[in-house]
């Protein structure tokens, strides 16, 4: 039984709206808090028109005006950071709306925390220079569910220099509101529900794993993995089914919540690196490395695999840990095989040869520090072996 730890310390401070066809809504939420919006999206993450042309007009109807700065064609750099900041303040914009997924919304992070201060994107991202003023309000309207990045305070942008996804955290990035409206998600198909639901259970496992979960983060990621447990088989067989779609909005945002106070961890960090060095997505890249490193982990981590194998719904009475353990790491590879989810990095343009310098790139990012183990360049390129 695990024993409670001596204090937890929680901060969430967004507020979250879930609700089935809301766009119409958005207008309502946004007076509360701006009256001047820029909606940031990037051209390939422009996605549903319809129900976007819904929210641009419940924001014009509502406030004094609306512009969509939609400049950035693919992913976010640091040049594409400044050049919206700057649109941002030309504009005397006091909100801002990320409307996309992964990218979108790491560009409108970075740019609602510039926007109010004397900084480019290199001097807060690379050298770390102190944010001195609160941002400009955030409301993130995610087109699909997520890895929980859309209610978490950090973003990943590409360094124009080398090419390379570099990480940022900071209290700043936390948005105002994130409204999560199924409904918009209606152009998926059933690969990308399948790469983007293991995607967000392979992000509440690495929060699991975290030095730094608690009770109250553990719950937060269990309840994630038992809602796609539940929920992304029916969603991959009918991908319009809003339920079931509604449901792996709420476990993204749920894991969010969780890793907005413990910490994502290997996974992530492997997929950062894989992002940056192939042509894999990040949530490709999450769902293909989660078993390998749940494998890595499996001994030092048993205890709390046990835990997610309760919430995989998976019979662990009289058995040991360890079985219980290989439980929850068998049950995920057979919802893999059911929905078809590749499981090697073999099986997209990654070479066995470049596989030391996504291990170098991995081993860089300073969130790792929050796993329970050492994790030195030899054994990261080990997982990543298992994983070709």
């Amino acid at each position: 039984m695990p024993v409670l730890t001596d204090w937890v310390s929680f901060q969430f401070p967004p507020k979250v709206h879930i609700e089935v066809d809301c766009s119409h809504k958005v207008g309502n939420f946004i007076r509360q808090i701006g009256n001047r919006t820029v909606i940031i999206s990037t051209q390939e993450e422009m996605k549903n028109d319809v129900e976007f042309d819904v929210i641009k007009s419940s924001i014009e109807n509502n406030t004094d005006g609306v512009i969509l700065y939609d400049d950035i064609e693919n992913f976010t750099t640091l040049k594409s950071i400044d050049t919206a900041t700057h649109f941002v303040k030309q504009a005397q914009a006091n909100c801002i709306v990320a409307y996309g997924s992964y990218d979108s919304i790491n560009a409108a992070k970075a740019v609602s925390a510039l926007a109010t201060n004397d900084l480019f994107a290199e001097q807060m991202i690379i050298e770390g220079k102190a944010l001195k003023n609160p941002p400009l309000p955030l409301v993130v309207i995610p087109t699909m569910p997520l890895i929980g990045m859309e209610c978490s305070p950090f973003c990943t942008v590409v360094d124009n220099k080398d090419k390379k996804r570099k990480y940022f955290a900071h209290l700043n990035l936390f948005p105002e509101l994130i409204i999560a409206d199924a409904k918009i998600s209606m152009h998926m198909t059933s690969i990308e529900v399948a790469k983007i639901g293991t995607a967000i259970l392979a992000a509440s496992v690495d929060t699991i794993l975290s030095k730094y979960s608690n009770e109250i983060t553990s719950a937060s990621s269990l309840r994630a993995i038992e809602l796609i447990s539940k929920n992304l088989i029916t969603s991959y067989r009918d991908p319009k089914n809003l339920n079931a779609k509604n449901m792996l909005y709420a476990a993204s945002l749920l894991t969010g919540i969780a890793q907005s106070v413990s910490s994502l961890g290997l996974t992530f960090a492997l997929s950062l690196a894989a992002t940056s060095l192939t042509k894999l997505d990040i949530y490709q890249s999450m769902s293909i490395l989660l078993t390998h490193v749940m494998d890595y982990n499996l001994t030092s981590s048993a205890q709390k695999y046990v835990m997610i194998a309760r919430a995989l719904d998976e019979d662990v009475t009289d058995i040991s840990v360890i079985e219980a353990a290989i439980k929850a790491v068998d049950h995920i590879r057979s919802m893999y095989r059911e929905i078809k989810v590749p499981s090697k990095l073999s099986e997209f343009e990654v070479k066995k040869i470049g596989l030391p310098a996504i291990a170098s790139l991995a081993s860089t990012y300073p969130f790792l520090e929050s796993q329970n183990r050492e994790l030195p360049k030899n054994e990261i390129e080990t997982i990543l072996l298992a994983a070709f």
